[in-house]
């Protein structure tokens, strides 16, 4: 009986993983109008990139310190969702690959995706190619990665595997 429990629990993992890629390519480029129709790239570069460091985070936060109207709430969901998105991949991919429980190897995997992420908004004009986002990003998968170590995520997360 506890093989078959651990089979349905790693086939709830994969599941919820699924849920999770639909829901982040969702959000990350479906939800978004692609500006391709509307601009070139020549146009479309300025505004959409930054390879400045904290530089958007900086602008964001002053914005909603200043108590901006218009784009402090904005800003606030961008900056907790850019943490937010990539937090489930820290737990999924360890519980997933075991070579992803080295935290090394899941730093590699981790900064390789987003960074086709980020590369992926910009050559389809969904989105911006910013380094802040790739940091938030970063950052909110090594959180995930670092709940790994609770016992409770290790529980529900490692069905099996251990």
């Amino acid at each position: 009986m506890g093989k078959s429990i651990d089979r349905i629990g790693r086939a709830a993992i994969y599941i919820l993983f699924g849920v999770y890629v639909i829901a982040a390519l969702y959000l990350l480029f479906f939800m978004r109008m692609s500006m391709w129709e509307h601009l070139t790239y020549r146009e479309y570069f300025p505004y959409n990139t930054n390879f400045v460091p904290f530089r958007t985070i900086a602008e964001f936060a002053g914005y909603y310190h200043r108590n901006d109207n218009v784009y402090g709430d904005i800003s606030l969901v961008n900056i907790w969702g850019n943490l937010a998105v990539f937090l489930p991949a820290g737990i999924f991919f360890p519980a997933i690959w075991k070579k992803q429980r080295r935290f090394r190897n899941f730093a590699i995997t981790a900064a390789a995706v987003i960074i086709a992420v980020e590369l992926l908004q910009f050559l389809t004009m969904r989105g911006s190619c910013d380094i802040d986002d790739f940091i938030l990003n970063f950052f909110g998968a090594v959180i995930g990665f670092s709940l790994t170590g609770l016992k409770i995520v290790r529980r529900l997360a490692f069905v099996g595997t251990e």
